[in-house]
């Protein structure tokens, strides 16, 4: 601002001068006599009259083309400032997506984790459940092996001895009975074992079906909520990027115009010097692009 009104002052000059000339030679001219001085008055007057109104022309040209550069420099101060908080609420918000994404991230992972944990103690436990079962069935083994020392056998040979030997069929055919009873009976047993064990694994293994399908749900809704962010981020991005361009083609624009006025009032105080107006290498007409 303080360079332009040193520039409207010095445009000033030539004005100023010419009134200087012109006082000087009305103080020069009061030397003479009465009449020539009265003949040189109205001429003189006039001529002052002029050059005031021509100075004053110019003086409020300067005036409001500092007033036009003072509101553009204020405007783009202003869309540089709008820009800024833009760029900084895209920065807040990218921030805020990746620390969402990490703590979404850290859960998902420990999850993970805790099935794992949950499928190696299921895993441990159907081991133990297999060498148990393996268990019971080599002292199924050995029970059956002592089927013919039970206490039943004892009974029926002692009552074998009391009542006399009966047929070797009819004999044969109460050992193999009783054995089988025996067999069944131990079975029996065994299988009741194995049906309560057989329901807490299946009770455990809904438990961590359940598990398994709330990570998954969870797992597809941090997918969705990853993706829905990622194109808020591009939304975002794309409109700072055609904010930033608008903003400098405005500048453009501006910087344009005001090179016009310049040139304009430069032609206006200068009309009779005929000097074309000084342009810069980089100064080119952006109207047309």
């Amino acid at each position: 601002l303080c360079q332009r009104q040193l520039k409207a002052q010095q445009q000033r000059g030539p004005a100023s001068q010419e009134l200087s000339a012109l006082k000087t030679e009305n103080a020069n001219a009061s030397l003479l006599p009465e009449d020539g001085e009265k003949a040189a008055l109205p001429e003189r007057t006039d001529s002052a009259r002029f050059l005031q109104g021509q100075e004053g022309e110019r003086l409020r040209d300067a005036g409001r083309a500092g007033s036009a550069s003072i509101s553009q420099d204020i405007e783009i101060q202003v869309e540089k400032g709008k820009e800024l908080e833009l760029k900084e609420q895209f920065d807040a918000l990218r921030r805020e997506h990746t620390e969402t994404l990490q703590e979404l991230q850290r859960a998902h992972e420990q999850e993970k984790l805790l099935l794992a944990e949950s499928h190696h103690r299921s895993e441990a436990a159907l081991q133990e459940t297999i060498q148990a079962l393996n268990s019971q069935l080599k002292s199924f083994q050995d029970r059956m092996k002592r089927v013919e020392e039970s206490l039943l056998r004892t009974d029926y040979k002692k009552h074998i001895q009391e009542h006399g030997s009966p047929s070797p069929f009819w004999e044969q055919e109460l050992e193999s009975l009783h054995f089988v009873i025996e067999m069944k009976n131990e079975h029996i047993h065994g299988l009741d074992k194995k049906l309560l064990h057989l329901e807490t694994v299946e009770e455990r293994n809904l438990l961590l079906e359940e598990k398994v399908k709330t990570l998954q749900q969870e797992n597809e809704d941090l997918q969705v909520r990853t993706q829905n962010h990622l194109v808020m981020a591009r939304q975002l991005s794309e409109e700072l990027q055609a904010a930033r361009g608008a903003l400098e083609k405005e500048a453009q624009l501006r910087d344009q115009a005001r090179r016009e006025k310049e040139e304009l009032l430069y032609r206006v105080l200068n009309a009779g010097d005929g000097s074309p107006f000084p342009m810069t290498a980089g100064e080119v007409p952006l109207i047309a692009t």
